[in-house]
């Protein structure tokens, strides 16, 4: 059976990865980071005194293993091709899929570069410290697999209850890798404590293994069997934990709500103070839906992370980090508003039915996307002007910021009419692939970014150069002229082409 099952992984990772040239891309952004990271790690290790090189070691495995959890959540590979939910229909136990999902875990990208890491690691220890790591290494890289598995499928959630506060708590624990990695360059390569960033690990299962290893060669016993002890509590209960929730989607493929999330809310859909019509009720529901679609939940929750560093850094260290931070939201604001045809997927073809006339479907859907980002732009250019110490300078680029939005506005309207593409299905984890890796989604990711600038360009060129008050009517003017030509194309293609626009998002990509 394990036989058979990774096979059919094989054959359906080939399928899924042929000609994919986004999924090589990521997979190859990944190789480089992970190998300047262990690059760096490994100058750490070697900069410290001998006798805390083992404990240095500890510290790079409990970093590797923390890193690989992290990418797992946050950028899934999507090409795992076993999954339990998808065998509820066939004679199959748990005790038969477990050993080839965990086999199946080292046959993609991730596994492969996880185990190679490993491999270079390895000689990097057994160089810096000992021949014992040759023992604890691949110890280290089965509880990493594991964890990232487990770490990947809780993720996931289950209901939308419990979706939405996986959703809030990864949140959290990406703003804290985050300000963790801000603080852990800002010591530079020769002053990172990796040894006791080791000894501190090394109790949890992140590098348990490795803290057994350096005790043993401090001559610690206890602490040696205690971390001994954490490493196969970590490796039974895991292992016991994975089959229980196997054991669960194969009996509940669904996995069926509480009563706790049917409960009834007093909660309309119409925002307060708006008119009751067909445009202000779409807006309303799409703005009363973000919290509950855990595919918008991750998009947003970064956003506001972005701005906060941008503006400490550039509070703390140099206002031209503050006048960066006005321009790059101001960017990347449309992103959220650029496929809003392909998040209603399937349930598109309400709007064929509705007799909503295209206009009012196009620009309530386009408001409601955008919205959020204009209020975090807004709050931002304000907030920058306050804490800039030449506060005419940060105006200038605040009204710049604003032409960049208005731009990047009109992008987004194009590219959601005239190229939407199919996501994931509502309750998606929100750091999951939304988009299957598909072109059109690149297109969508970079073109706000390559693009906005350039209506906003002539204007902010003219205020550089001493016309102020010209460059900046010009930089609002040009980009609201972009934006109503963007507008009238949209509402043309909506008019005479929403079939067409239905049909290449009317499916959920897998």
């Amino acid at each position: 059976m394990t036989g058979l099952l990774l096979r059919l992984h094989r054959t359906l990772w080939r399928r899924s990865m042929k000609e994919n040239t986004a999924a090589t891309i990521m997979a190859v952004l990944i190789v480089l980071y992970a190998l300047i990271g262990l690059v760096s790690l490994t100058l750490s290790v070697w900069l410290l005194a001998p006798e805390n090189r083992a404990w240095g070691v500890a510290g790079m495995v409990g970093l590797g293993a923390l890193a690989y959890v992290a990418v797992a959540v946050i950028i899934p590979s999507g090409e795992s091709q076993l999954n339990a939910a998808d065998f509820a229909t066939l004679p199959v136990t748990a005790r038969d899929l477990q050993p080839a999902m965990a086999w199946s875990t080292l046959l993609t990208t991730r596994g492969v570069i996880a185990a190679l890491s490993t491999a270079i690691a390895t000689g990097v220890a057994v160089w810096l410290s000992s021949w014992w790591w040759i023992l604890a290494m691949p110890v280290a890289l089965v509880m990493t697999l594991l964890s990232g598995e487990l770490a990947r499928m809780l993720s996931s959630g289950s209901g939308r209850v419990s979706s939405e506060r996986m959703n809030i708590l990864s949140g959290v624990l990406v703003i804290a890798m985050i300000f963790g990695f801000n603080l852990l360059m800002s010591f530079g390569l020769e002053n990172i404590p990796l040894d006791r960033i080791g000894r501190l690990l090394a109790w949890t299962p992140a590098a348990a293994p490795a803290g057994v290893v350096a005790a043993l060669l401090d001559a610690h016993w206890l602490t040696a069997l205690a971390q001994l002890a954490v490493t196969v509590a970590t490796v039974v209960l895991g292992a016991w934990w994975w089959r229980t929730v196997i054991t669960r989607r194969l009996t509940a493929p669904q996995d069926s709500v509480t009563r706790e999330e049917v409960g009834e809310r007093p909660e309309g859909i119409l925002l307060a103070g708006l008119p009751y019509t067909p445009g202000a009720m779409i807006y309303s529901r799409g703005l009363r839906y973000f919290r509950r679609d855990p595919r918008m939940v991750g998009a947003i929750a970064s956003f506001p992370i972005i701005a906060l560093v941008l503006l400490v850094q550039g509070a703390l260290v140099d206002d031209t980090t503050l006048y960066l931070g006005m321009v790059v939201l101001a960017l990347i604001s449309g992103s959220l508003a650029s496929n809003d045809f392909g998040y209603d997927g399937p349930a598109g073809w309400t709007h064929l039915v509705s007799g909503v006339p295209a206009r009012t479907l196009l620009v309530a859907r386009h408001l409601a996307q955008l919205t959020p980002m204009v209020v975090l732009v807004l709050l931002v250019d304000v907030a920058a002007v306050l804490l800039a110490d030449d506060s005419g300078r940060a105006a200038l680029v605040a009204v710049i910021s604003l032409g960049l939005l208005i731009s990047v506005a009109g992008i987004a309207l194009l590219l959601s009419t005239h190229n939407p593409f199919p996501t994931a299905k509502p309750g998606t984890s929100p750091w999951a692939d939304k988009s299957g890796f598909s072109g059109a989604a690149f297109v969508a990711a970079f073109a706000s970014l390559l693009l906005g600038w350039i209506p906003a360009a002539p204007g902010a060129a003219l205020a550089a150069a001493g016309w102020v008050v010209p460059g900046l009517l010009l930089a609002l003017a040009l980009p609201a002229a972009f934006y109503w030509l963007c507008l009238r194309l949209a509402e043309k293609r909506v008019e005479t082409r929403l079939p067409e626009i239905y049909d290449r998002v009317s499916r959920w990509v897998n």
